[in-house]
């Protein structure tokens, strides 16, 4: 068994593409972006980033937005501060709302 933040997950459910990703947002937590330009940046095709990606929100690691032409997928941490910025200032830009995450995100040493 394997941990990865709060999750325990069984070795055998984790694949080299999913561990690259994990270990990517744990460095970037602040990463919102599409399957594309995250397997560019990891050196991978999009669509083994994609389905690693897809797998990894069903289980909870990873949150995707369908409001894009193309999903945008971020780190779970993240994707909860964003939602409750949204539910405490609904006014405030998308744009805005990325900047504060950064700074909180940067503030807590990337673990909210």
């Amino acid at each position: 068994m394997a941990r990865i933040g709060k999750f325990i997950v069984r070795d055998s459910d984790i694949d080299r593409v999913k561990l690259e990703i994990i270990t990517f947002f744990k460095d970037n937590p602040e990463t919102v972006d599409s399957a594309e330009r995250i397997g560019m940046r990891l050196g991978r095709s999009k669509e083994e980033v994609e389905r690693s990606l897809e797998e990894l929100t069903e289980s909870g690691i990873c949150c995707r937005l369908d409001s894009r032409p193309q999903p945008i997928y971020m780190y779970y941490a993240t994707a909860r501060i964003l939602r409750r910025l949204a539910e405490l200032a609904p006014y405030l830009d998308y744009d805005v709302q990325l900047e504060l995450v950064e700074k909180l995100l940067a503030r807590h040493g990337g673990t909210p």
